[in-house]
């Protein structure tokens, strides 16, 4: 029986890609409520107070709901992936190289930007918007799916070479173990183009 090559769903892909950016979600929801704090008590349901409200808070509020769809989506991604990661197959790392430091240069050059942009008015919220739009579609079809701040707190992620069938194959890896080493023998499922879920088998 051969094995089936597999591949993250949407959903997931984008549940990765939110996680990804939640601390500076976090920052922007909270900055923007702290410099806007003026403007939250009711006024009445009114066209004026709805343009107020989506002009201060808006994108505060979407970044809320997409937050709390990104943390419930990537539970459940990485309990599917970690309940059928048995089904992948054999392999021994020849070369390992930890990438666990690529997260910090992530969030210096990706996510501390943005903090220093104003973040009112339908302008600057319409902007961060489209800009994160371009930067998922990016995301999700390149090996920076797994460089992931959030991840990086349960998981480990290296640049393997590894033999499978005597052959020399290269890809990124997810892991909970931070000990991996040359010559350890593990099992692979994949979850997009060389890039894997591995299990120690030793």
């Amino acid at each position: 029986m051969g094995y089936k090559n597999n591949d993250l769903k949407k959903g997931a892909k984008f549940a990765l890609f939110v996680s990804s950016y939640l601390p500076l979600f976090i920052l922007v929801i909270l900055r923007q409520l702290s410099d806007n704090y003026n403007y939250l008590h009711w006024g009445g349901i009114s066209i004026n107070s709805i343009k107020i409200f989506l002009s201060f808070f808006g994108l505060s509020s979407v970044l809320t709901l997409v937050s709390i769809l990104g943390i419930i989506g990537l539970y459940n991604t990485l309990k599917n992936i970690e309940d059928i990661s048995e089904n992948g197959f054999n392999a021994q790392i020849i070369d390992i190289k930890n990438k666990n430091s690529e997260s910090i240069g992530y969030i210096a050059t990706y996510i501390i930007p943005f903090l220093f942009q104003s973040l009112n008015g339908w302008y600057e919220g319409i902007s961060i918007l489209f800009l994160m739009g371009i930067i998922y579609r990016i995301y999700i079809n390149s090996s920076m799916i797994l460089i992931n701040p959030i991840l990086s707190c349960k998981y480990s992620i290296y640049d393997i070479e590894y033999s499978k069938n005597k052959k020399i194959k290269n890809g990124f890896i997810i892991s909970k173990d931070n000990s991996l080493q040359d010559e350890d023998k593990i099992k692979l499922y994949e979850i997009g183009n060389k890039l894997f879920f591995a299990i120690n088998k030793e």
